[in-house]
């Protein structure tokens, strides 16, 4: 019996080991690019349909070694995952519902939108990146300012030209607002984040929330933090933080949560967001590069070089980034405050090197 109990010690100590070896190498590659100065600090989530296979926190919220360690639930400036994990997961439950049909115009929800041309702009091209208008404009003075500069501002290409904007996601905001009678952070809370017990996926995260944020912009030495729990964005700044394009704060395990969803084709512990047939042109190819609301692989992107063509993911300014591969059946998030305590390095080449050790770590 005692050498049946040391053998099984033993058994596991040895696969404890393999384990530690297959994750060192993801784990030396962050710990690298913080060494490097490339970010502060990070949390990194690898999971699969059913489970979680790897959670680590990185680092700490600046680069004085006395701040804040990164812990798994602390929370992060979400920047353009925003765009894919807030206003793109309510226009999908909008269309789920029938109350947004993606082939109407944009003006048939919004018509202070109907100027310069832009009635040929539908839903669905706003989703696609391909409605035609500029990537990003000035902020005004307010929030209503702001929407007004961009309800009224003109094309910057044809339509169905792919030209990455801010203002298609913003718009498409608005369209939510509009269909759902709300605004679009009390729907998204109401339909997502309520019902998954996602209570650290928010917007503009009130005084309590702000100290478990990593912060964004520091002063020249980096020691003093300038913004903590304030979106980085400046439009979505100009709104307040309630934004299409910016303005989300959440955690690696609640982010996990949905890309768990996305594999699950809309249901994530047997409960059913949306339907599959919703939920397709949002993880399949529609348009170049572009499926609804996610880039894919099909071009050098983040996703580094052993991802699946047909994967889905987003990147986000601040440092963030997701993956999510329906053929390999597996999701990797990545989230950094690289911009602090100044925008001066790119993330890009970390995100390949990261999610190519872990596609060689986690599958066989």
């Amino acid at each position: 019996m005692k050498k049946i109990g040391l053998g099984f010690v033993i058994l596991m100590v040895l696969l404890s080991s393999c384990t530690v070896k297959e994750h060192k190498p993801v784990d030396t590659i962050i710990e690298n690019a913080i060494e490097e100065r490339i970010f502060p600090g990070a949390v990194l989530i690898v999971g699969n349909s059913d489970k979680i296979l790897y959670q680590k926190a990185y680092g700490h919220y600046t680069y004085n070694e006395n701040s804040t360690l990164v812990e798994l639930n602390s929370m992060f400036d979400m920047a353009s995952l925003t765009k894919v994990f807030a206003s793109g997961m309510c226009a999908m439950k909008c269309i789920d519902s029938g109350l947004v049909d993606p082939e109407k115009a944009v003006i048939d929800y919004l018509p202070e939108f109907n100027n310069h041309g832009k009635d040929v702009i539908k839903v669905k091209h706003l989703l696609m990146h391909n409605s035609g208008l500029p990537s990003y404009t000035k902020a005004g003075k307010s929030a209503q300012e702001t929407l007004n500069i961009i309800m009224n501002i003109e094309m910057a290409c044809e339509l169905g030209d792919y030209k990455y904007s801010c203002l298609n996601f913003i718009t498409l905001m608005r369209v939510v607002e509009v269909a759902t009678g709300m605004p679009m952070w009390e729907f998204y809370k109401e339909v997502y984040t309520d019902p998954m017990d996602m209570h650290r996926t928010v917007f503009s995260p009130n005084e309590k929330m702000k100290q478990f944020c990593t912060p964004t912009i520091g002063d020249s030495t980096g020691v003093e933090i300038i913004r903590q729990g304030e979106v980085h964005d400046p439009l979505a700044l100009s709104l307040e933080g309630y934004s299409g394009n910016a303005g989300l704060f959440s955690t690696g395990p609640e982010i996990a949560k949905f890309c768990q969803m996305m594999l699950g084709k809309g249901k994530y512990k047997n409960t059913s967001y949306v339907s599959e047939e919703t939920i397709l042109p949002f993880i399949t190819l529609q348009a170049g590069t572009r499926a609804y609301a996610w880039g894919m692989n099909n071009y050098r992107s983040s996703a580094g070089d052993k991802l699946a063509e047909t994967a889905i993911g987003h990147t986000g300014y601040t440092g963030t980034c997701a993956w999510i591969d329906h053929e390999k059946d597996i999701f990797i998030v990545l989230l950094t405050n690289r911009v602090y305590p100044q925008d001066k390095k790119s993330v890009t080449p970390t995100r390949r090197a990261v999610n190519d050790a872990v596609v060689k770590a986690f599958l066989r």
